[in-house]
């Protein structure tokens, strides 16, 4: 699994490497005449992002976006609550988060090759639900689990784009080509800086894909967050950090 995501990780750092040579400063105009914009992304509901990741970006004034999973919110749904009323951003990451057989350890019944493009619609619906109940907020954004698009080997973001259930959609393949993308694990503070300095030195969009903080798996170090939520906030008149939606709106106006 590791060997997996972490070829997945290397992928997504050379495409945004890429991209940053490609992406048009004078295209993007970010409020505050900003030169850059970062959005901060968090998967799957965890407990360091309540216990580390908000605490410190609520410090530093800093709002991220946080995809959850309906099966793992569990007892923490005043805690949910209380970070959007923070403002910070909830999304919809599906209740079960099917991935392909073999990402990593996971019930038969949670697989994609077991899940039909119908029961993943319903998914996002009962999720959409569950967030609303949350956040009040009749939209919002989704994320692939896992970065994958399939459910019983059929592509289901052609429908999902169709349904309308999603106001936007976090996904390689969906993205526009002047929005960078990147995932960090095990990553130190100056290889997060360096990548967002990337963004920076483009006039582009970065989103990045956070999993625990200082806990839980595929993390980064409290240490290592701390230090470029700090970078962030020192940088604030040069990058606008933007809730997911936020940076899709201005992304999709400028289109």
């Amino acid at each position: 699994m590791r060997a997996l995501l972490t070829l997945t990780i290397t992928l997504a750092l050379c495409a945004a490497t890429t991209a940053s040579h490609q992406a048009d400063p004078a295209q993007s105009r970010w409020p505050g005449n900003r030169r850059a914009a970062i959005a901060l992304t968090y998967d799957d509901a965890l407990e360091s992002q309540l216990d580390v990741a908000i605490p410190q970006l609520d410090a530093a004034g800093v709002k991220g976006t946080f995809f959850l999973m309906g099966r793992q919110v569990g007892w923490r749904v005043p805690d949910w609550r209380r970070a959007s009323d923070r403002g910070h951003e909830l999304g919809n990451h599906t209740v079960n988060h099917p991935c392909a057989r073999g990402t990593y350890d996971m019930p038969a019944q949670y697989t994609s090759e077991a899940y039909t493009v119908d029961l993943v619609m319903t998914e996002v619906r009962v999720m959409n639900g569950f967030l609303q109940a949350m956040d009040n907020r009749p939209m919002h954004a989704f994320a692939t689990p896992c970065g994958q698009n399939l459910a019983g080997g059929q592509d289901y973001l052609a429908p999902l784009l169709q349904s309308k259930l999603a106001s936007y959609i976090r996904d390689t393949r969906t993205l526009a080509p002047s929005v960078l993308y990147t995932s960090f694990t095990d990553a130190s503070g100056a290889d997060m800086i360096r990548w967002v300095e990337e963004v920076r030195r483009a006039g582009a969009a970065g989103v990045i894909v956070f999993h625990g903080v200082g806990g839980d798996y595929l993390s980064v170090s409290r240490e290592a967050h701390l230090e470029l939520v700090g970078y962030l906030k020192a940088r604030h008149n040069e990058i606008w950090i933007a809730t997911f939606t936020e940076m899709m709106k201005r992304v999709a106006s400028a289109q």
